[in-house]
């Protein structure tokens, strides 16, 4: 009896373990698909800009406006409501539609009729991610929680790779319609594996209690993140940062198109390689460093992202800059690897100090920040500033170097957070009851 006493736990732990990753994974896996949905259009926008006759402005709302708008509005009413639904269920139902939707892009017959699908994309995704930022904090203990969380975001990269490649392979030689029209069937399929296979967490005690649909928790997640520096200033950081992210990943397919002369294949490739391979391995490495080095002075949950991005800095200018192609392609590396180090750290902190049931709302104020204000402002400016320039869209260049100080900016918030840091991050988990310090010694 002794015997199989000793060697039930281990056996749990396994299992447990094993469950969590899969959960990690397959969730990382929905990400990589959100942003092979969205990114797909960035490799089109050339060839719908040409069929529709677009300017760059309208070009910048349909990459930006048109999806944040809702996307935004609704995350924050559908985060309240993931507080007291099933989780997983919410990710797999949002998946199907914004999935549909994409396709439904590819049969848009004018401007209008694009900008209302790609509304429609923006709906779909609006629950899934804080949804799925809960369910990983649940799943992983505070210290461990950055390099989760980094895993999770690098399927942001993997996503832009797959739109990139694939995206650009198809656009160019079945055109921009079938590339659209492919990026929506995956997610089809994803969401049925989702709601078949991924368990949804149980809840600590102290919200279990309270899983019941509260509009008051609204105002008291923002109190709370709004009383607390660290978690404000990081915020603000990072949507600062995610307007030069937002910007650069809109139009940089079409700056080296227009800039360089490639053709959409030959940028898909290099883009993929560059954001999508060597930005996966960046972004699972800033969440990972940062963790890493918070434990020694927690400060650095904040100054690994800020020290990274300011070294990165130099190198994107200096690329957008070059009048060589080699050189610029060879520059633009670097920022493109390590352009995301920052969401992983914000996500880790911003979940230390919140209950279980306000992680979703948390999630959602921040993803409001980031895609009204980043995915809002980075494309239309870079979009604005090169018409500015050059009217017939010849500036791209000037407008990208432009929302490079936003990044700048967010850089140096980013160190000020980090000063205002007190305990490490693991040393601000809310108590949740007894059920949480059982849950998390079966964890480790």
């Amino acid at each position: 009896m002794r015997s199989n006493q000793t060697t039930s736990p281990s056996r749990l732990e396994f299992v447990q373990v094993g469950s969590r990753r899969y959960t990690l994974i397959v969730l990382t896996a929905y990400f990589a698909l959100a942003h092979l949905d969205r990114q797909v259009l960035a490799v089109t926008l050339s060839p719908i800009g040409r069929e529709f006759a677009l300017s760059d402005i309208q070009l910048g709302l349909l990459s930006g406006l048109a999806f944040a708008v809702l996307f935004s509005t609704l995350g924050l009413p559908l985060a309240l409501a993931v507080s007291s639904l099933n989780r997983r269920n919410v990710i797999a139902i949002t998946i199907a539609v914004w999935s549909a939707m994409t396709m439904l892009c590819g049969l848009a017959q004018n401007f209008w009729q694009l900008f209302l699908a790609r509304v429609g994309v923006g709906v779909g995704e609006a629950g899934a991610l804080p949804a799925s930022h809960a369910i990983i904090s649940d799943r992983y203990e505070p210290r461990e929680r950055a390099g989760a969380m980094g895993v999770f975001m690098s399927g942001a990269n993997i996503g832009t790779a797959l739109a990139l490649v694939g995206g650009g392979f198809v656009a160019q030689f079945f055109g921009w319609r079938a590339a659209l029209l492919l990026a929506g069937l995956p997610g089809l399929v994803l969401a049925g594996i989702i709601r078949l296979t991924v368990p949804e967490p149980p809840r600590p005690h102290d919200d279990a209690g309270r899983a019941t649909l509260r509009l008051s928790l609204l105002s008291e997640t923002v109190a709370k993140i709004f009383r607390a520096p660290p978690m404000a200033l990081m915020v603000l950081a990072t949507v600062l940062n995610t307007i030069t992210t937002f910007g650069m990943v809109a139009w940089l397919p079409t700056f080296l198109v227009r800039e360089h002369g490639m053709v959409l294949s030959a940028v898909g490739l290099y883009l993929a390689a560059a954001i999508g391979v060597a930005g996966a391995l960046g972004t699972m490495f800033g969440g990972q460093l940062a963790g890493r080095l918070a434990l020694w002075r927690a400060h650095w949950i904040a100054w690994t992202p800020a020290v990274i991005l300011l070294l990165t800095k130099p190198f994107a200018i200096a690329g957008l800059l070059a009048g060589s192609k080699a050189t610029a392609l060879l520059l633009l590396l670097v920022p493109c690897a390590l352009g995301a180090v920052y969401i992983a750290p914000t996500i880790a902190v911003l979940h230390a100090a919140l209950r279980s049931e306000e992680r979703p709302v948390g999630s959602a104020l921040l993803l409001f920040g980031m895609n009204m204000i980043g995915m809002v402002l980075g494309p239309l400016i870079v979009g604005a500033v090169s018409n500015g320039f050059d009217a017939s869209g010849g500036s791209l260049g000037a407008g990208l170097v432009a929302v490079q100080a936003f990044g700048i900016t967010g850089a140096i918030v980013f160190l000020v957070a980090g000063w205002t840091i007190g305990a490490a991050p693991e040393e601000r988990e809310p108590q949740q009851g007894p059920a949480t310090s059982t849950q998390a010694a079966a964890r480790r």
